[in-house]
């Protein structure tokens, strides 16, 4: 028994000599924060499970400035020039453990989104995207979204016919549908389904299932045993298991094109590293995309947002719009992206040696293996980037000339920066293009009450009612 307590002595000594080192001589002791990230992760672990994680981040930043820590060993900025360092332009900073959940623990094999050096995504992104999401490429993938765009207004149809007493639809749950079903068939093809995914018996809470899974495998990155087990061999053969070989798909798909690359070619993957690609494609798209679609026509259908719709729908009907960058559509749909992050979270980098000086207007050099992030929800309601109406919805703002145009460009944030840009970008905007405008050409939409729903790894919409009313048809 005296030994116990000897040892429990010790222990306590130690975690209270830990504890005073880290509040009082770490090298981030120096940065504000709360109190309680000096010591542990938990405080943002709890944040993040509340599903508002970004909205006290903002807060912390308003209450202590553009730096601040984050956790023991994590700092977060909000400057732009921080993040293009970040994410952007330092090849010396680098995903750390903290992606552990989406490497394999035996292997270490991961995907472009897990890959942790600059040398290794090089290698990575040259393989997923040149065979399959050039520019070329994705034009092809236009039919299948065309077809889903069909279904969707069939779907709003249906829903706003079954609606007692008004015309009053939630749209959110009906947009996941239809954004999951679109990418799922630009990635597998029709190999999966005939018909609409989410449509057929047996996928019912397929939705619900990768909600939760992306909200506690980012959560289990926050806790050190929990982002092991989550990178243990059962726990990735769960999600990345490859199916058995059923031949290759007829129709142009993203998977069809991974398998045309030809054996001997430097770009072709084994059949681990597609399934891989097209898992985190299907697991990172439908969500992002569905919550970028549902606060863009939560805004449309505001008084402010009604005139817009105009503005599109004159757009549309004289010359397609959807690529052009000074259109009227891509205002609405960046000006919504930066007021509403689909990603409202900070993406950690590790600080690997060459990096300490990275990070500009620090007051010191970081240590190797600090963590540092940027959150992109916090940059697009900077005031220091965007201005005194930085809060304030004004497509207006990305219609102004070339010149002042490419310097709103290089401060949107959305889809990363430098080479590590979202893969999936040119999809999204197809998608959410080609949805407005086919959504707009039959109804007119007014939002009824607040737009609802909570931030994990992307923006999770719950409630998002509107009134559809058909075009030429009185208002109710």
């Amino acid at each position: 028994m005296p030994n116990l307590i000897v040892a429990i002595e010790l222990l306590i000594g130690a975690v209270v000599a830990r504890c005073i080192y880290l509040v009082y001589f770490h090298p981030l002791s120096r940065y504000p924060g709360p109190p309680l990230a000096c010591i542990t992760n938990l405080w943002k672990f709890s944040a993040y499970l509340s599903g508002e994680h970004h909205l006290i981040e903002q807060k912390l930043y308003q209450k202590y400035g553009n730096v601040i820590r984050v956790g023991p060993t994590s700092l977060s900025v909000s400057s732009l020039s921080g993040f293009e360092t970040i994410y952007g332009f330092n090849k010396a900073i680098e995903k750390g453990d903290f992606y552990d959940f989406g490497r394999e623990a035996r292997t270490g094999g991961g995907s472009i989104f897990s890959a942790r050096s600059e040398a290794d995504h090089r290698v990575r992104r040259l393989k997923a995207v040149g065979p399959a999401l050039t520019m070329t490429k994705i034009a092809a993938y236009e039919p299948v979204v065309s077809k889903h765009v069909s279904v969707f207004r069939s779907k709003l149809a249906a829903a706003q016919a079954s609606v007692k007493g008004g015309y009053v639809v939630n749209i959110a749950p009906i947009i996941h549908c239809f954004t999951f079903d679109t990418i799922v068939e630009i990635i597998y093809g029709e190999s999966l389904s005939s018909q609409p995914y989410t449509s057929i018996t047996g996928a019912d809470n397929v939705l619900e299932a990768f909600k939760g899974m992306s909200k506690y495998a980012w959560a289990s990155s926050l806790v050190l045993w929990l982002g092991w087990l989550m990178s243990t061999r059962p726990m990735v053969a769960l999600t990345r298991r490859p199916t058995k070989d059923q031949g290759e798909p007829s129709q142009s798909s993203i998977a069809k094109n991974y398998l045309q690359v030809p054996k001997d070619d430097s770009k072709r993957m084994l059949a681990d590293e597609m399934w891989r690609e097209c898992f985190n494609l299907t697991f990172a798209g439908p969500g992002s995309t569905a919550a970028a679609l549902t606060a863009i026509l939560y805004q449309l259908g505001t008084e402010h947002g009604k005139s817009w719709q105009s503005r599109i729908r004159a757009e549309s009907s004289s010359h397609p719009a959807a690529s052009n960058p000074a259109s009227v559509l891509t205002a609405v749909i960046k000006e919504t992206m930066r007021l509403n992050a689909p990603f409202p979270t900070a993406f950690p980098r590790s600080i690997t040696p060459g990096a300490e000086d990275a990070i500009p207007d620090l007051p010191a050099p970081l240590a190797v293996g600090t963590l540092i992030s940027a959150n992109t929800y916090i940059l697009g309601h900077s005031k220091d980037i965007w201005g005194e109406d930085a809060e304030d919805w004004k497509p207006e703002r990305w219609l102004l000339p070339e010149r002042e145009r490419k310097e709103l460009e290089d401060r949107f944030v959305v889809f990363s920066k430098g080479s590590r840009v979202c893969i999936g970008k040119e999809i999204s905007l197809m998608i959410l293009s080609e949805a407005i405008v086919g959504l707009l050409g039959a109804w007119k939409i007014e939002a009824t009450g607040s737009l609802k729903g909570k931030a994990f790894l992307e923006m999770q919409y719950s409630d998002c009612g509107v009134s559809l009313t058909r075009i030429n048809e009185p208002a109710l």
